[in-house]
C-alpha cells in the first residue's frame, strides 16, 4: 500500500513536471502516450484531478487541461503589455500557503535581503517573466 502511494506521488510529480511549462492545452491521451511505462488512463485522470484540486492544473473543457503556471504567465504578460511595464502588483492575489512558505524562507535566509514578502514576490514574478522571451 505504501509503495503504491509513493508511486502515485512520483507519477504526480512527473506529470506536473511534464505539463508545467507546456504552452498548448493537453489531454489525457497525450500524457498516456508520453509515459515511459504503461500507465492506465484512469490513473492519469485521477492524478490530473488531484492537480486540479491543488490548483496546479486548470481544466479548460471536457478533455483539455493547462498548467496554472503557464496561464498565470500569459495573464501577467498581457497586463504588463497593456500597462506599459507598470504593473500594479497590489491587485494580484497570492495563495496564503505560498506567502507562509515565503515568510519561512525569508526568516531562514536573511542574506537574501528581503524584509517584506511582497517585495520578494514582485521580484520573483519579474524574474520569471523576463527570463523567457516575450511574445
Amino acid at each position: 500500500m505504501k509503495t503504491s502511494l509513493l508511486r502515485e506521488e512520483r507519477l504526480k510529480e512527473q506529470l506536473l513536471e511534464f505539463v508545467e511549462e507546456r504552452e498548448e492545452p493537453f489531454d489525457i491521451n497525450l500524457l498516456v502516450n508520453h509515459c515511459l511505462q504503461p500507465v492506465p488512463a484512469t490513473i492519469i485522470r485521477d492524478v490530473l484531478c488531484e492537480l486540479v484540486e491543488e490548483g496546479k492544473v486548470i481544466r479548460i473543457d471536457d478533455q483539455h487541461y493547462m498548467s496554472t503556471r503557464v496561464l498565470m504567465k500569459r495573464w501577467l504578460k498581457q497586463r504588463i503589455k497593456r500597462s506599459e511595464e507598470n504593473v500594479d502588483f497590489d491587485e494580484l492575489e497570492v495563495p496564503r500557503n505560498l506567502i507562509e512558505e515565503i515568510s519561512k524562507l525569508l526568516r531562514k535566509r536573511p542574506e537574501l535581503g528581503y524584509i517584506d514578502e511582497s517585495d520578494f514576490i514582485r521580484d520573483a514574478i519579474r524574474r520569471s517573466l523576463y527570463k523567457c522571451p516575450r511574445d
